[in-house]
């Protein structure tokens, strides 16, 4: 499936990579519903314009995977009548972050076997995406629009994406579209930081890097091949690690399909 931008990257001064995760078909032939599921990066940056244009999406929830350091740089902005919570995704996946200052970028460069690493770690025993699940499972009747977001809505927003496109039923292959699609967001902010720090590094330095900024379907598959050692179905996942039992799952399909 060939995943463009139309209809799903939202045009917003402060944050390249607000996106609405709707309108993936599953096989079924349904498609995901517009308008309720959101990921973005960080959005501290956001202007009073796109203020008003995130408020007019009637989110109930924001759900933050950054770390305490990552969210006082650079704050979410409070919103009228939305809920919003920061939980940790993990500690790890701050050292992936684009937007941090230029000498701890470079102090804490990771390579690529760490970065597959993080992406093992993740799905598993992380509060983070239990609440995201669960928001899922009860959304709220009168604005049951979700956004979650880390700094480049890359890695932890990554594979919450993932597991919640997976929750619904969306093929593998879609999903990695989904993920593959921050490079055509990211990947100008990410070129030029690269262009900013180019004396500082060395050539390997440089190569960790890019590995960091990249989504990588290689990072992806590590992930949803890691869950697929441990359990034996992804019902069994679902149950097992958010409490979802195949019914509750049935009922989110049917909230979130249409």
């Amino acid at each position: 499936m060939n995943i463009t931008r139309k209809n799903r990257v939202i045009a917003l001064e402060g944050a390249v990579n607000f996106r609405d995760m709707g309108g993936y078909q599953v096989a079924d032939g349904r498609t995901v519903k517009y308008g309720l599921l959101f990921r973005s990066d960080q959005l501290g940056g956001l202007t009073g314009q796109d203020l008003q244009i995130v408020s007019g999406l009637r989110l109930r929830t924001i759900l933050d995977y950054r770390s305490e350091g990552e969210a006082e740089r650079s704050p979410t902005p409070a919103l009228e009548g939305v809920d919003y919570r920061r939980l940790e995704a993990s500690p790890l996946a701050a050292l992936t972050n684009m937007h941090a200052d230029k000498d701890a970028l470079t102090r804490g460069i990771i390579d690529r076997e760490t970065m597959i690493e993080l992406y093992k770690r993740l799905p598993f025993a992380n509060p983070a995406y239990r609440f995201l699940i669960d928001a899922m499972a009860h959304p709220d009747t009168e604005r049951p629009a979700l956004l979650h977001h880390c700094a480049g809505g890359k890695d932890r927003t990554g594979v919450g994406a993932a597991l919640m496109l997976k929750l619904l039923n969306v093929s593998d292959e879609v999903i990695m579209d989904d993920y593959l699609l921050t490079n055509e967001t990211l990947g100008p902010k990410a070129a030029l930081m690269l262009e900013q720090l180019d004396e500082q590094l060395t050539p390997l330095q440089r190569e960790h890097l890019c590995d960091t900024f990249v989504a990588s379907a290689d990072y992806l598959n590590a992930a949803l091949e890691e869950i697929g050692a441990v359990y034996k179905s992804w019902d069994d996942y679902f149950e097992q690690e958010f409490g979802i039992t195949a019914e509750m799952r049935a009922r989110i399909v049917e909230n979130y399909l249409e």
